[in-house]
């Protein structure tokens, strides 16, 4: 039986989940709720859904199984905290809200009401960084880790504005992806240094390229470097040092073929945009919703684990901001053991 599936939001991550959606035998798209409603209809095409402008005509529904939250990220917390208390199994873009608070009212409701809260940290689903993770046993203690995440094309502005600033809209994605790689490990300190080059994004005040340090109690050093734009393409690298090898995560590339001349060495481009990188993560994530409600596995990122990438981001934007080495101790009584 078909899950009945609404959509909030057509932007550029509702789409990706759009396409997802069509390929999916598990789901059949009900609703779509978006305030661009021309614009819907457009991109739906021949599809057999509603569009509409309001979320609580979809959510009143009670023949609606599911929510794929994709809608601007200032609009998250209402839209999930909604659905939840509709009694929807949910699917959100990160972030699920602004405050500690916020997320832990997302993961109460879901708790309370034993529904599935799941969240797009698309990284957790890709091939490379799966077996980067599976690698980990091979290379003994880990001591160092070298993240680059430089974006491309460079986010509008008018996103850029709402999205929450760089360390939870990013980084985000690299503090989650030290936490799915290593397990619950709590940082020692955090050091952060920031600049804007782009006047616009400075006026948030934002910065666009940032590097993170973060050292942990048994002597792991991590360092991340991260830029809203990098002009060769969408770089995402991970390096992990370790006492008996090292592993690496390259960059993807459409071809791996290099041609040696006596002109010199060429090299296929790697991947222009997070679109063609994680286009097929995005397919994953939301498959994996689909069978993990079936199967009643109701969270993919824990509540525990949410809330310490969350607070990681938190002491990276203090560091930044205040230009010192923010002691994790303090962020220790936001956090939780289960």
């Amino acid at each position: 039986m078909k899950l009945e599936v609404c959509i909030v939001g057509l932007g550029r991550a509702g789409r990706f989940h759009l396409n997802s959606v069509k390929q999916l035998d598990k789901f059949r798209l009900k609703y779509v709720v978006e305030p661009n409603l021309s614009m819907a209809k457009e991109v739906l095409g021949d599809i057999d859904s509603t569009v509409t402008d309001d979320i609580d005509k979809a959510l009143s529904d009670p023949s609606l199984d599911a929510v794929i939250v994709s809608s601007p990220t200032q609009f998250h917390y209402e839209h999930v905290r909604k659905s939840l208390e509709a009694g929807k199994n949910v699917f959100s873009e990160k972030p699920l809200g602004k405050t500690l608070e916020e997320i832990q009212t997302c993961f109460d409701l879901a708790h309370s009401k034993g529904l599935a809260l799941h969240l797009g940290f698309q990284r957790r689903c890709d091939k490379n960084f799966n077996d980067l993770k599976e690698s980990i046993k091979h290379i003994g203690q880990i001591r160092t880790i070298k993240t680059s995440s430089r974006d491309n094309p460079q986010p509008s502005f008018e996103y850029l504005k709402t999205s929450g600033n760089i360390f939870h809209d990013m980084l985000i994605h690299d503090f989650d992806m030290l936490i799915y790689l290593l397990g619950y490990k709590i940082p020692e300190s955090v050091f952060a240094f920031g600049h804007a080059y782009d006047n616009d994004i400075a006026s948030i005040p934002d910065f666009d390229t940032v590097l993170v340090t973060i050292k942990y109690p048994d002597g792991l050093i991590c360092s991340i470097d991260t830029s809203r734009i990098s002009v060769y393409g969408y770089d995402q690298r991970i390096e992990l040092f370790g006492d008996l090898g090292m592993a690496i995560a390259e960059n993807q590339r459409d071809s791996t073929v290099n041609l040696y001349t006596s002109a010199g060495t060429i090299q296929r481009p790697i991947n222009y945009s997070f679109p063609q990188r994680y286009r097929e993560s995005y397919y994953k994530e939301i498959e994996g919703f689909a069978n993990e409600i079936d199967n009643k596995i109701l969270y993919n990122v824990s509540r525990k684990e949410c809330i310490l990438g969350h607070v990681i981001a938190n002491a990276a934007h203090e560091s930044a901001t205040t230009n010192t080495v923010v002691d994790f101790s303090k962020f220790k009584p936001l956090l939780i053991e289960n």
